[in-house]
This record gives C-alpha cells, sequence and structure tokens, in this order.
C-alpha cells in the first residue's frame, strides 16, 4: 500500500512538473507582454526593439536573454546590452552606449570615435568639446589608438584646451592645443610620467612643449 502511494504521488509530482512545462514552454500564458528599453539615447527605442527582435507572447522561460543582447549589442551606437526576465510577462533591456572620446573628419561632416576607436556615429556639426583625431590611413588602426591613448592620458585640468591629436606614426603623436600651442609627446609609453611632466611645463609660456622624452623635456617659444 505504501509503494502503492508512492507510485501514486510520483506519477502526479511528474504530472505537475509536465503540466507547469507546458504553462511556461508551451503557451502565451506566461508570454511576453511589454519589452522596456532603459538607457538609449544614441539609438532609438524602435532601433533597439527592432534588433531584440522579442516576439509579442513568445514564452518567457524559452528566451535567449544572451542571443537578443547580442543583437542589441551590434548596433553601432551600443557597447554593450543586458537582457532581463521580469516575470510574469515582461523584458527590460539596458542598453550601455558608446561615449565619444573624439572626432573624425568625414568629408564635411564629423564622425565620432569612442575610446577604442569605434566609429559609431557621423554629424554635421562639430560638437563642442571633442577633439579631433587624425591619423594616415596608411598607418592603420595602431596610429589610431596611440592617439587616443595619449588622448586620456593628457591631464585633466588640460583635457578642455586639446583642439587636436594627430599620430603619423604610434610613436609620433602630437596635441594641438588652443593659443596655437603645441605638444610633441610620443609614443602613449610612460604616459603618466609625460602627463605629471606636461603639467609642470605648462606652467611656462611657450609655443611648442616636447615630452616625448619626459626625463629631458623641453620648450620653445615657437
Amino acid at each position: 500500500m505504501t509503494r502503492l502511494r508512492a507510485m501514486v504521488g510520483l506519477v502526479g509530482l511528474l504530472a505537475l512538473v509536465v503540466a507547469a512545462g507546458w504553462v511556461l514552454l508551451g503557451t502565451g500564458l506566461l508570454g511576453v507582454r511589454s519589452v522596456t528599453v532603459v538607457g538609449a539615447s544614441r539609438v532609438s527605442t524602435a532601433e533597439v526593439l527592432a534588433a531584440a527582435a522579442v516576439r509579442p507572447d513568445q514564452p518567457l522561460a524559452s528566451l535567449d536573454a544572451a542571443a537578443i543582447a547580442g543583437r542589441v549589442a551590434a548596433l553601432p551606437a551600443v557597447r554593450s546590452a543586458v537582457v532581463v526576465r521580469e516575470w510574469p510577462r515582461a523584458v527590460r533591456i539596458t542598453v550601455h552606449e558608446r561615449v565619444p572620446a573624439a572626432v573624425r573628419l568625414e568629408g564635411s561632416s564629423f564622425a565620432l570615435v569612442d575610446r577604442s576607436g569605434v566609429v559609431f556615429g557621423v554629424v554635421r556639426k562639430r560638437p563642442s568639446g571633442l577633439p579631433l583625431v587624425s591619423a594616415p590611413v596608411d598607418a592603420g588602426a595602431p596610429a589610431l589608438r596611440a592617439a587616443l591613448d595619449v588622448l586620456a592620458a593628457v591631464p585633466r585640468v588640460l583635457a578642455g584646451q586639446v583642439l587636436e591629436v594627430r599620430a603619423a606614426t604610434p610613436d609620433q603623436v602630437t596635441l594641438r592645443l588652443t593659443r596655437s600651442r603645441m605638444v610633441m609627446w610620443g609614443s602613449p609609453e610612460r604616459s603618466r610620467r609625460k602627463a605629471a611632466v606636461l603639467a609642470a611645463l605648462m606652467t611656462r609660456p611657450a609655443k611648442i612643449y616636447d615630452v616625448s622624452a619626459p626625463d629631458a623635456p623641453t620648450t620653445r617659444l615657437r
């Protein structure tokens, strides 16, 4: 008798599991009713929803959150995305957008470039506060990355004075500052040391500040 009861209980439990699985995966009872997008400003909510491609009434349990996040992150202006199920019938997509570090000339327009060198948008008017970054096409991505690495290392007190960062090669980075001043930075190596030396040198009036050899910096009036 005890064994029979155990068998009946097991069958009942299995039936409940099957029924629960059917409700979760085989019906629209717990299907997606709403998708919320958070953190989008450079991309529209409509673009995010189109990339996410979440079907209405799709069973929430069957959603592939990683795949959805990957599709959203493929949008040029999106750095990453996080997808969370909100039971019983909602999905939240949090978008982390790329942040422009500089701009590049694109004909008569300006391409937005993030810290890693990814171009993710084009605007007609140059945004205020963003320096121009340039590197010869034949120098390739290493020169652009070197320019961005140097830009990130510039002392915060001087960052607003940088108008342009040029990288003829990865080892020949120069900064054009306000008031017709130039900084010869060289390579991104020892950038912390160069930044400290530059901050001290800027107390002297000069037109050219050379910190490419930070242990022997020089200044010139012209």
